[in-house]
Formats: C-alpha cells, structure tokens, sequence
C-alpha cells in the first residue's frame, strides 16, 4: 500500500483548526458546496479529523439521549457554568463589535 504525502505540520494544523470549527454546520449539512468540498477533502487525508469528527458525532449521540435530571449533580453544575462562561464572552464579543473596538 503506497503511503499518504503529509502536509506540512503547521499547514495541516491551521486545516484542522478549520474543520474543527466547522464541525457543527457540517452535520446539519449547513455549509455551502464549496466548503463542504473542502472539508471532505481534509478529511480523505487527516485521519485524526476523521477520529474527532467521529468523536463528536458519538458524544452528541449519547448526550443527547440524556435528560438533565439523569445527570449527576456535579457534572449539572459544571456543564451550566462552562454555558454561561461562554454566553457571557460571546455577549462580549458583540458588545465590542457593537462599539468598535474589535
């Protein structure tokens, strides 16, 4: 079997960034033919986006058989505050936008 060229660590890093950021709109096939294209392409030749991606269909499969109050209290607790860390720095991330300073 004829080995695969390997791109070059810092250009495959910067695709892979990429992919992992489209994951999401990729499943709910919300990208467009150009960029779904590139993201197939990627991964025909990185088998660690090829795991991730698998990963995170798996895990949003189980999580998302779960009902909240089947989770352990702890784990409630840290998921919630992970949330609302992230709302609050998307919030202000608008709030920049919305000024000007980013």
């Amino acid at each position: 079997m004829a080995k695969r060229k390997a791109a070059p660590k810092a250009r495959q890093t910067d695709s892979c960034k990429k992919v992992t950021d489209l994951i999401l709109n990729y499943l709910a096939n919300r990208l467009r033919p150009a960029l779904k294209r590139e993201f197939e392409r990627h991964l025909s030749i990185c088998p660690d986006c090829v795991n991730f991606l698998n990963t995170y269909k798996k895990t949003v499969s189980v999580t998302g058989a779960l009902k909240a109050d089947e989770l352990p209290a702890e784990l409630r607790t840290n998921v919630l505050a992970f949330l609302r860390r992230k709302v609050h720095q998307i919030a202000a991330l608008f709030f920049y936008l919305a000024i000007g300073l980013a």
